[in-house]
């Protein structure tokens, strides 16, 4: 997995591009936390370019989500597709990760 960073005044955005699966979500998680240690307004995560995501993908992206909360960080995971948007709706996480129960329907916030 590939992951960008872009910080943009008070919003700091992770790009992720690949797999997020047992494999690659400890690198999710420590720039998660690399991020959310940088204090931003809102961390922002790019699901647009993630082709797949496993429960444990999931698991981290819900971790860095509770760990943005607790900091008074706001969190919000865009551009789910594909299977990575059907798993995150089947096991019921879309509106806690995206902030919206509606499906999104594409364009870059």
């Amino acid at each position: 997995m590939r992951i960008v960073r872009l910080d943009d005044g008070g919003s700091t955005r992770l790009i992720l591009r690949g797999e997020l699966d047992l494999d690659t979500g400890d690198d999710f998680a420590e720039q998660a936390a690399r991020v959310l240690a940088d204090r931003p307004a809102e961390l922002v995560v790019d699901l647009g370019g993630l082709t797949f995501c496993d429960s444990s993908g999931i698991d981290v992206l819900i971790t860095a989500q509770q760990a943005a909360e607790r900091a008074g960080i706001g969190f919000r995971a865009t551009m789910p597709h594909g299977i990575v948007l059907r798993s995150l709706t089947v096991t019921g996480v879309l509106p806690v990760l995206t902030g919206s129960d509606r499906e999104p329907t594409g364009g870059r916030p």
